[in-house]
């Protein structure tokens, strides 16, 4: 029944898998109660604010160190805003400590510079593709670093949010 040992019967790195947004919440709850957490993040430069913020490299994801075999399993998957530890077959899987390590490592430099895009909050865009095709809105900003937008449509005499790829935006023309 116990597929995941360990050299010496203690404590190994999992990965546990949160709630959106709270990647936070899970590794500060788990550090109060004496468990070992580490949450992967990433500084993020926005050129345009000329600011950095930290972010969760692996959104909705971090690791923690216990023995799963041990009463602290227990404190781990009873988390609030925790959905699962990383499991096959109903068995958590351990994640072996040279790759922790290397993550960190690799982090502790890296900053990610978010491009501005080609466009400002208040440009009117042409809608390509989609069911808004053909009519023009207005950008608001960028949700997603990987290219979610949200543009207001002036609908019915109502300005309606709506959110695109921004790929699917051009200057009107």
């Amino acid at each position: 029944m116990r597929d995941v040992e360990t050299a010496g019967g203690g404590r190994q790195w999992f990965a546990l898998y949160t709630k959106p947004h709270k990647e936070y919440l899970v590794r500060d709850i788990l550090q109060r109660r004496g468990v070992e957490a580490y949450l992967p993040e990433v500084r993020v430069a926005n050129p345009r604010r000329g600011r950095r913020t930290w972010r969760p490299f692996f959104p909705q994801y971090l690791f923690a160190r216990f023995d799963p075999w041990s009463g602290e399993a227990v404190r781990v998957q009873w988390t609030p805003g925790l959905r699962r530890v990383v499991s096959a077959g109903g068995q958590p899987v351990p994640v072996p400590d040279g790759v922790v390590s290397h993550i960190r490592h690799r982090l502790e430099r890296m900053v990610v510079v978010q491009p501005e895009g080609p466009f400002k909050k208040g440009d009117r865009v042409r809608i390509l593709r989609g069911p808004f095709e053909g009519l023009d809105a207005v950008f608001d900003r960028r949700l997603t670093p990987e290219g979610r937008v949200r543009v207001f449509l002036e609908l019915m005499s109502r300005w309606v949010a709506a959110e695109l790829d921004l790929g699917d935006l051009l200057p009107p023309g």
